[in-house]
């Protein structure tokens, strides 16, 4: 067998334990809608619009998420197990949280039982 073919087959491998392709790097810096790359510039947060998502979770102005592993640029959709928590609520939840690259159209994120978060962009 082939060294390229054994690669193939090694990123088959991980990609079907992983549920994301081996080429696929952690995603880099911040990205968020225009509130939260303000504030990610400023260091601070002022407005029940702040959204920024990086590798590690998403946050908003009063909850988030942090993931179990870290998200990547894979383009499509990439479910994550993680602990979620949220301002005036004792304790975390555990959920699957829904991340989907659209390329050029930025990241969009779905939280069990809210609406879809979208786009963010990245904020360098």
């Amino acid at each position: 067998m082939s060294l390229a073919r054994s690669a193939a087959i090694v990123s088959l491998v991980v990609a079907s334990i992983t549920g994301v392709p081996a080429a696929a790097e952690v995603l880099a810096g911040s990205y968020g809608n225009d509130v939260g790359c303000a504030g990610v510039w400023l260091g601070y947060q002022d407005s029940d619009a702040y959204v920024v998502l990086t590798a590690d979770g998403v946050e908003t102005y009063g909850s988030g998420c942090r993931f179990a592993r870290q998200l990547v640029t894979a383009p499509g959709t990439q479910s994550l197990s993680s602990t979620c928590f949220a301002e005036g609520e004792e304790g975390t939840t555990t959920e699957t949280v829904k991340l989907t690259n659209k390329g050029a159209d930025g990241f969009f994120v779905t939280i069990p039982g809210l609406e879809e978060i979208g786009p963010l962009k990245s904020c360098s």
